[in-house]
């Protein structure tokens, strides 16, 4: 379990929820009043967005990403900060290491939902992300993803994740392949392997997707998947006769463990939603220790998550996306044998929105809002349960240059308001920040952005909070 009663105190609460709600509506009338109009781009730098009086539809931010993250915890909970089988749970959101400024740290060094929102468009491309977590670490994210045509209907498709934080040590390799407008059918069948160090650990997954377009012009997207989790965990230690003893840890499934995903997309002219929800069946496996003999115990998992966008553009320059997400993790662990049995769920809501005001094809000022709830509910062996509660307000303005090609700029004001209970007091604390980030686009499909983030909260003392680097390809 997390070890807060090992830290001090921490900082003092911040702002309420409402005092952060009421800063952050200031802030956002006082972007838009403070920025002048500002002289329409050159013809040497064109827009990537639609020509003056035609709508802004272009994506403000997705729940593709957050979907993956919550999917890929359930696919590989090897890679999980503390590991497969840690008492932490399965989502890890409560590390001692970090400090009242981690959260603040993980939003603005690494991708922001707009970038988010236009990753998820690309069928090719590579992205990697790193923002200054303290002086000896880093926070990195990489995403590669290929696509490759074999034959006729046939294409290789190659993804790789990697990620390095406080919540989790990845590297996650996927391969597959995808068989487009199967036996003559709209359907485009896709299998694919998550590959591990731990064979164990690989999962399959099955999926069927298809695109259509209704009478009034709106185009469609339902994707369904199912994922066969340790999927070779039977045949290699009954089918090859791997023994027991030749590893740390010994699982013995008591039923297949399966999951099931799936991802419907709606866009029209002025709107785009997204509804995105999976969950696996509930697991049980014996695990055991052969090798050093510790005591077994049973374990039963189960992850669910359900998450809903909705992006419109209600007039020529404005565009506004809300959205919502929850994600639940239960294990519960029998361990009669020492008493170390416990039972544990993790759940995470947030609720919030973005806007985006074009102030001309080339700048525009944009808005963020978020309220999110991480609580916990944990039964020790024997014990009464306790309830833990964290709650969180996030604010972020920012006055934007982002062209189709050319330089890029961004000045944004941030703050983090956090209380994150007895469990984790040390986390608690109000944060605000200023981002200065510079980069350039290439018509190639390759962009760099880098940047200074500086602590308002200690200007006049330690101004410097850290930098970050972001680069990307398409292609």
């Amino acid at each position: 379990m997390c070890r807060g009663d090992a830290r001090d105190a921490g900082p003092p609460p911040g702002l309420g929820g409402w005092e952060a709600v009421v800063l952050a509506a200031v802030l956002a009338g006082a972007s838009l009043l403070a920025v002048p109009s500002l002289h329409a781009q050159s013809d040497a730098e064109p827009s990537a967005t639609s020509p003056a009086g035609e709508t802004d539809s272009a994506a403000l931010a997705t729940l593709a990403a957050w979907a993956d993250q919550v999917w890929l915890s359930l696919l590989d909970r090897d890679g999980a900060y503390y590991g497969r089988l840690a008492e932490e749970g399965i989502f890890q959101r409560f590390n001692p290491e970090m400090d009242h400024e981690y959260e603040l740290d993980a939003r603005l060094g690494l991708f922001d939902p707009g970038e988010d929102a236009r990753w998820a468009e690309l069928p090719n491309g590579f992205r990697v992300a790193g923002g200054s977590l303290n002086n000896p670490h880093i926070l990195n994210v990489v995403d590669w993803r290929q696509e490759t045509h074999v034959s006729g209907p046939v294409d290789l498709m190659a993804r790789y994740r990697r990620e390095r934080s406080l919540t989790a040590w990845r590297d996650y390799p996927w391969v597959g392949v995808r068989w487009r407008d199967a036996l003559g059918t709209p359907w485009t069948v896709r299998v694919g392997l998550g590959v591990h160090f731990f064979k164990p650990s690989a999962d399959v997954e099955v999926a069927l997707a298809r695109s259509w377009r209704d009478g009034e012009d709106r185009s469609w997207t339902l994707e369904v998947r199912l994922a066969a989790l340790d999927a070779f965990n039977e045949a290699i230690f009954q089918g090859l006769g791997v023994r027991a003893d030749d590893v740390h840890a010994h699982y013995d499934y008591a039923g297949a463990p399966l999951a099931a995903r799936t991802t419907l997309r709606a866009a029209a002219s002025r709107w785009r939603a997204e509804l995105h929800a999976g969950s696996s069946r509930r697991s049980e496996v014996q695990v055991t220790f052969p090798a050093t003999g510790r005591a077994p115990f049973t374990q039963f998992e189960q992850v669910a998550f359900l998450g809903a966008l909705l992006q419109v553009t209600p007039l020529e320059r404005v565009t506004l996306a809300l959205y919502g997400t929850w994600a639940r993790a239960d294990i519960e662990r029998r361990a009669p044998a020492s008493g170390l049995g416990f039972t544990l769920r993790e759940q995470t809501v947030t609720v919030a929105a973005r806007a985006r005001t074009r102030l001309n094809p080339l700048w525009a000022v944009e808005t963020e809002l978020a309220r999110v709830r991480r609580p916990e509910w944990r039964t020790p062996g024997g014990g009464a349960r306790r309830e833990h509660r964290d709650r969180e307000v996030f604010a972020r303005a920012a006055l934007v240059r982002y062209p189709e090609a050319g330089w890029t700029a961004r000045l944004a004001y941030a703050l983090l308001d956090r209380d994150a209970g007895y469990q984790a007091p040390w986390l608690t604390g109000r944060n605000q920040g200023l981002i200065t980030e510079a980069g350039h686009r290439f018509r190639s499909g390759f962009e760099v952005t880098a940047g200074l983030r500086w602590d308002l909260d200690h200007f006049g003392r330690d101004r410097f909070e850290g930098g970050h680097l972001r680069l990307s390809a398409a292609w």
